[in-house]
């Protein structure tokens, strides 16, 4: 069996429409995106520091912003091993060994790149369009340039 293409015509409004609709759509995946790296290396960073963190009582130094602008020192519980609180997101929440809350954050974040393994893929399409689009308005541009050069040429 052959594939029949079917041609349709599209207005140049429409072409210019879909490029402002590609435009904004590939903005939204792509603070999308941003918001779940971050979420993804947060959560490599949580399960090392788990993974990494002595036992007993060990002294740490914790972080009063995200951005890292001041800490302070801080002893941890004699036992915090068996007793860390995981989130299970939708603000349920989980009391855990550090096994059981390591193997909880590596699933999601399992799940965190799965999301943006797909938004990926969305961004790399929704871009392709666009540039396809940008290059068919490109020479429709090109194309009137061409004619109104040869129309003012006629006219002299």
């Amino acid at each position: 069996m052959s594939k029949k293409t079917e041609e349709r015509v599209v207005s140049l409004e429409e072409l210019v429409a879909r490029a402002e609709e590609l435009k904004e759509y590939a903005g939204a995946i792509q603070s999308a995106l941003n918001t779940y790296l971050t979420q993804y290396t947060e959560l490599q960073l949580v399960i090392e520091t788990l993974k990494s963190l002595p036992q007993g009582s060990p002294q740490i130094y914790v972080l009063l912003n995200r951005l890292g602008s001041a800490m302070i020192p801080a002893q941890v519980s004699e036992g915090w091993e068996t007793n860390i609180i995981v989130n299970l997101g939708l603000n349920y929440y989980a009391r855990a060994t550090r096994e059981q809350g390591v193997s909880i954050l590596e699933k999601r974040l399992q799940a965190v790149k799965k999301i943006i393994d797909r938004l990926q893929r969305d961004y790399k399409s929704v871009v392709e369009e666009y540039s396809y689009i940008q290059q068919i308005l490109a020479q429709v541009y090109a194309q009137l340039q061409s004619r109104q050069a040869g129309a003012s040429g006629r006219a002299e």
